[in-house]
Parts: structure tokens; sequence; C-alpha cells
């Protein structure tokens, strides 16, 4: 008899815990839906002080006049195609000026909503309209030359996601397949990430539609975006030229001989407009 109660009381208790976990994990669930946006985007505003001349640009790319991209030009008179570059995920394009400026071709770089100087609250969505509005706007500046998109790191995803027939190459630093597949490699698999994650940035519809002029840098030690992620990206495109380096994630654009890398890859697929050399 004592056996039998003892039995019922663990079973309880297995009950109890049961449905404690389970609540619990609905909870972590619910939490990780309405905050994901404040573990995807951190809006920064650089100090960098910009050793050589940059244009600065305000734009307004929807009917929100509260909306504001704010962004650099360099090298706007410069020969060879014109760069298009999206930052990452915690990253104010300003960091960046000095570093691709030296590519001496026009780069337009450009902030997502909330970054830098500009306002606004980003999303997958609202990035991706955004980047289609650079794309249009460059194309119209710059009219009959070659574009390149290039994205580090989160703008990876969204370089990829733009590129449609009219861009001619794509340069891609730490690419990934989405924003999925990143945290699933993490200890968030545990939760149903595919249901619960509203910013994707899913380039794998796309992988078979890129330029035939591509080039991926990616560090062999990189623990932000696994270097098994961008080997997956890589499975898809067999056209892609590859850099390697074996520094952390956010020092790939950091060194010269990346840039220099990225300047002589410019000069060898467009050969028809030449870049300067310093």
């Amino acid at each position: 008899m004592k056996s039998g109660k003892h039995g019922i009381a663990i079973w309880r208790i297995v009950k109890r815990l049961a449905i404690l976990g389970t609540a619990s994990y609905v909870l972590v669930c619910a939490v990780l839906y309405v905050l994901q946006d404040h573990f995807v985007y951190f809006p920064t505003e650089s100090s960098t002080k910009l050793t050589l001349p940059a244009e600065e640009y305000e734009i307004s790319p929807s009917t929100d006049a509260k909306v504001v991209i704010h962004g650099y030009v360099v090298n706007r008179h410069a020969n060879g195609p014109v760069v298009i570059f999206f930052t990452g995920n915690a990253g104010d394009a300003r960091s960046y000026v000095n570093v691709l400026g030296k590519l001496n071709a026009p780069v337009t770089l450009t902030n997502y909503r909330g970054y830098g100087k500009g306002r606004g609250t980003p999303s997958e969505k609202t990035i991706l309209s955004d980047a289609r509005h650079m794309l249009d706007r460059t194309k119209a500046e710059f009219p009959n030359r070659s574009i390149v998109l290039m994205g580090f790191s989160l703008g990876s995803g969204v370089a990829m996601l733009t590129a449609d027939e009219t861009v001619d190459g794509l340069i891609l630093v730490s690419p990934y397949r989405s924003l999925v597949h990143i945290a699933t490699r993490s200890i968030m698999r545990i939760f149903p990430l595919e249901l619960l994650m509203r910013s994707k940035f899913d380039s794998r519809p796309n992988l078979d539609e890129l330029p035939n002029k591509v080039l991926v840098l990616y560090s062999s030690i990189d623990r932000t975006i696994p270097t098994a992620e961008t080997l997956s990206v890589l499975n898809y495109l067999p056209q892609a030229d590859v850099v390697v380096d074996d520094v952390p994630h956010n020092l790939l654009l950091s060194g010269p001989e990346n840039v220099q890398e990225i300047k002589k890859w410019l000069n060898e697929k467009f050969d028809n407009s030449p870049l300067r050399e310093e």
C-alpha cells in the first residue's frame, strides 16, 4: 500500500515538473519572439575619424518623413565598377569608409534604418526594401557602370537577396544561408527557430541565380558566422573566387591584405574599367 502511495507521489512530482518545464519553454519562446530584434540588430553610431574625402548623404526611402537613411560615397569620380556596401548587424557604415576608400573605385556605403545618423527601426522587410532603393538610386547616379554589391556578415545576406539581373558582381564577406542556419549551430537549436524568427534573410532561393562574378572572403576561425556555414554557401557557388583568412570575424576588413585582394579581384573581373593604382 505504501509503495503504491509512494509511486503516485512520484508521478505527481514528475507531472508537475513536466508542466513547469513546458510552461518555462513556452515562456522563453514567447520572450524570444517578442524581443528577438534586440538580439539581431544593434544600431550604432561610429565616431571614426575619416582620413579621406567622403560625401555624406541622407535620404528618405519611404513616405514616412521620420525614416532617414544616412550613408557615404567615396571616390565618386574614380574608374572601375561602382560598389554598394551593406554593413553587419552592429556596424555603422562610417567605420568602413577609410578601409573601402582604398579600393579606389566608387563606393556607396549605406546604413540601415536607425544606424549611424539615420532614423527609423530596422527589420528584414525595411532593410531589403531600402537596399533595393539604394540599388536603383546608384544605377541612376552612375548610368552605364558595372554594379557590384558587397556585404559583410548580415550584409552579405542583404547583398544576395538584393542582387538581380542588373547586378554584375558580388563580394560576400562571411556569407550564410540564413540567420536560422546560424542560430541552429548554437544552443538556440532547442527552440523552433523557423517559426519564431521574423528576420531570416534566407538567401537559398537566390543562390542559383547570383551573378557569375562572385568573391567570397571568410575566416577559418570565424565563430560569429561559423566557417562551416560559409562553406555550405560555397556549395551553391561553384563560380566563386575564394579568399580565406585566419583572423576573428570583425577583423576581416581591417587588414590591408584583404582589401588588396578585393581590389585585385575587381581589377581582374572588370578589366574594361581598370582601377587607379595608388
